[in-house]
């Protein structure tokens, strides 16, 4: 079965942009980071959204941004809590191949800045986020890409292998 996009989730921090733009050149694919959509469509930084208007309203300005989405053979990198909503995910599923970027918590922890705002419940930790999302992760996921100690390059070209060859038939 042909699906024409291929969208990347995973927590903040596990390489979803860093990847998807190599790999959509890789791939002679457009890019999309629906972040950046959100962001210019705002005219405000993530963070901003979810300190002025809460995470429900941050949740609703995503669901909005990713179901007026209407690109094909594009890779898509979404925000890490794109998972919490259903009918978003069903939405990309429908033509996207998803894939996971796996990082155990300590490596995304490393990685995060620590000025750096995530789109979570003011009453969770960090690592209590990171435990609700892994399993809606693994949940939506079509490939899980297991990206601990790899290269940029080396994750790039695993995700374009497991496409080309289970979703190209190449």
């Amino acid at each position: 079965m042909k699906k024409g996009n291929i969208v990347l989730i995973g927590m903040p921090s596990s390489g979803k942009t860093t990847i998807g733009e190599p790999l959509a050149k890789t791939l002679g694919m457009g890019f999309v980071d629906t972040d950046k959509i959100i962001m210019d469509k705002e005219k405000r930084q993530l963070r901003d959204i979810v300190n002025q208007d809460g995470l429900e309203k941050f949740l609703e300005i995503q669901q909005s941004a990713l179901m007026s989405l209407d690109v094909n053979n594009h890779v898509i990198s979404t925000g890490g809590s794109v998972v919490y909503n259903e009918s978003a995910m069903e939405y990309l599923k429908k033509n996207s191949i998803v894939v996971y970027l796996k990082l155990e918590f300590d490596e995304i922890k490393k990685r995060l800045s620590s000025g750096r705002r995530l789109a979570r419940d003011n009453n969770k930790s960090f690592e209590d986020t990171y435990r609700e999302r892994v399993p809606l992760y693994e949940k939506y996921a079509d490939i899980t890409i297991d990206c601990s100690s790899k290269s940029v390059l080396s994750i790039v070209e695993e995700i374009k292998d497991v496409y080309e060859s289970k979703y190209m038939g190449i």
